[in-house]
């Protein structure tokens, strides 16, 4: 092939104009054979992927990629030598910029099968029926490892092309003269990413976070709804989000509702007075929670646990089999308790006790002035004393 495109090359060296013909013609071929290709390779990948998932996965995510490199790659073989002679410095930009193309190529490629391999583990765990916390904690993981993933390909393939610049290694040995500044500038400038960095591995491989946690943070109760190498995201019950570092759920503290189970147990505080009628009140506590499908019926319990300035608190405890349900069932049993003693036992609520006391006469001049019932002094009516 390479004495195919010299002989082209050498009858096109007379004629530039064909020349630029045949550079046209060469980056149509290559585009082509890219669209063939991955026409083929979609087809058959589609017709295999009626019995086996995993074909269909690869139609799905690999006919892109094939077509660009074929693409890349045969303009890359065969431009840079069809460009006619007396315009080298353009001959040289093309083959360096489609070396640069060929080496971006190879980064997505490599991205690409290496996320395949993670994603595929993602799926077999999600086929996997077992302990929802395993599930969650490796799905956590993997999610960590293909973010990794990315960020190392990244970094590699940016490498590669750096390191095809002209002079690059004279470049690089200036700077080291100048490491030690360069490095203490860059630890002070990286500290805090490497920080978060550092802390969201952690988080992922040591069990203290996951995906799908209940957690309540800042004051605020919600589940974790994404973790990421630098930030964690927790959507709030009324669907805000609350975007923190990495860092602060390793140096602050905050309260994990599911680290080692779902079920949690919830209470319910009511005022009440002293006349209350505890095993009535308990009895409508138990039929509420047999009236519903957000109590786990693990356990429940009706106490007295403070008696103050006439006031009784009663709490009610009871189970569900995760915070989003614990919390519509505190809810409930609160409105159904409340509107039971508000109906039916109105005078065993709250209430305040005064005593009046008859106010004592007063006296004028060593007399007794008449008063009324109301205790008002009574005014005498036509000149009468």
């Amino acid at each position: 092939m390479e004495n195919d495109l010299e002989d082209v090359a050498e009858a096109a060296t007379a004629n530039p104009l064909m020349a630029w013909v045949w550079v046209l013609v060469a980056v149509a071929v290559a585009i082509g054979l890219g669209l063939l290709a991955s026409f083929v390779f979609a087809s058959v990948m589609g017709r295999l992927g009626r019995k086996h998932e995993l074909f269909a996965e690869l139609k799905h995510r690999f006919p892109k990629i094939i077509f660009w490199g074929i693409a890349v790659v045969g303009s890359w073989v065969s431009v840079p030598n069809l460009i006619p002679d007396g315009t080298e410095d353009v001959a040289g930009i093309v083959e360096y910029v489609l070396r640069l193309c060929v080496i971006a190529i190879v980064g997505w490629l490599l991205a690409k099968i290496l996320i395949f391999f993670v994603d595929g583990a993602l799926r077999a765990q999600e086929k996997i029926e077992g302990d929802p916390f395993t599930f969650r904690q490796r799905r956590t993981q993997i999610r960590m490892i293909r973010r990794l993933v990315m960020v190392l390909v990244i970094v590699l393939t940016a490498g590669a092309m750096l390191l095809t610049i002209p002079g690059a290694q004279t470049f690089g040995a200036s700077l080291l003269a100048s490491a030690g500044v360069a490095s203490i500038v860059a630890g002070i400038a990286a500290q805090s990413t490497l920080g978060n960095l550092i802390a969201g591995l952690q988080l992922a491989f040591s069990n203290g976070l996951r995906t799908g946690d209940t957690v309540e943070v800042n004051g605020e109760f919600g589940t974790v709804e994404e973790l990421t190498l630098t930030y964690v995201v927790v959507q709030i019950w009324d669907d805000r989000r609350l975007v923190l570092p990495s860092t602060y759920f390793t140096t602050t503290p905050y309260t994990n509702w599911t680290r080692n189970q779902t079920e949690v147990t919830g209470t319910v505080y009511l005022e009440v007075d002293y006349s209350v009628d505890i095993d009535a009140l308990r009895e409508e506590l138990r039929m509420v929670l047999d009236s519903t499908d957000l109590w786990d019926r693990r356990s429940w319990g009706l106490v007295m646990t403070d008696a103050v300035g006439g006031v009784a608190q009663l709490r009610a405890s009871l189970t569900a089999a995760n915070a989003d349900d614990i919390w519509g069932l505190r809810c409930l049993v609160r409105e159904k308790l409340v509107g039971f003693l508000a109906q039916k036992r109105p005078d065993e609520l709250i209430r305040r006790r005064v005593i009046v006391e008859e106010p004592a006469p007063r006296h004028r001049g060593g007399f007794d002035i008449p008063t009324d019932t109301t205790g008002i002094p009574t005014v005498a009516q036509g000149g009468e004393q």
